[in-house]
């Protein structure tokens, strides 16, 4: 689906301390939040977030603007980040009620974007659990393969499966020609 088409009044900003009750909508359960920040204990609190940005960059999030407002619909940062080397996206989440909506899209194109052309990194990592199949895809769209897979416990006992993926900047100029 087109983001442009289903919400065409998206934005991007730093995140500000107002942001992080919003975010901690995000997650609709113990197991949704694990996927999305899995150091996290249920309910994700403002505390648990603001504890993050310490060891976290770029904090992001994505607004949608209507009828004159913006309102935060998602959150990402760098999880690692190496100055010349590398960096991980992390905490990808997005607003439930507009999920599938481009949002998660332009969030990561954006924090892709930064990483390469701000930043100008020579390589970007993203990880991604085998059970988010959208997440997964939407990582294939944009040109991140697998290059790992690691074995995980949820906090519940089940063993699952976690995929490093991998862009380099002569990639992501590639498909940003394609997508452009």
């Amino acid at each position: 689906m087109n983001s442009a088409s289903t919400l065409p009044f998206l934005s991007h900003r730093p995140l500000a301390d107002g942001d992080i009750p919003t975010i901690c909508g995000f997650p609709r359960s113990a197991e949704e939040l694990y996927f999305l920040f899995p150091r996290a204990v249920w309910p994700l609190t403002a505390d648990q977030v603001r504890a993050t940005l310490g060891t976290r960059r770029d904090p992001t999030v994505v607004t949608l603007s209507e009828n004159g407002r913006d309102r935060v619909v998602g959150y990402a940062n760098y999880a690692t980040f190496e100055d010349g080397r590398t960096a991980s996206i992390g905490n990808v989440s997005v607003d439930p009620a507009l999920r599938r909506r481009g949002i998660a899209e332009y969030l990561v194109r954006t924090m892709i974007g930064r990483a390469f052309d701000h930043h100008r990194l020579p390589e970007l990592t993203l990880y991604c659990f085998n059970t988010n199949t959208p997440a997964l895809l939407l990582y294939a769209k944009l040109g991140l393969t697998p290059i790992a897979l690691e074995t995980r416990v949820t906090p519940w006992g089940e063993p699952i499966a976690l995929f490093k993926l991998r862009m380099d900047r002569a990639s992501w100029h590639s498909v940003s020609r394609i997508a452009a």
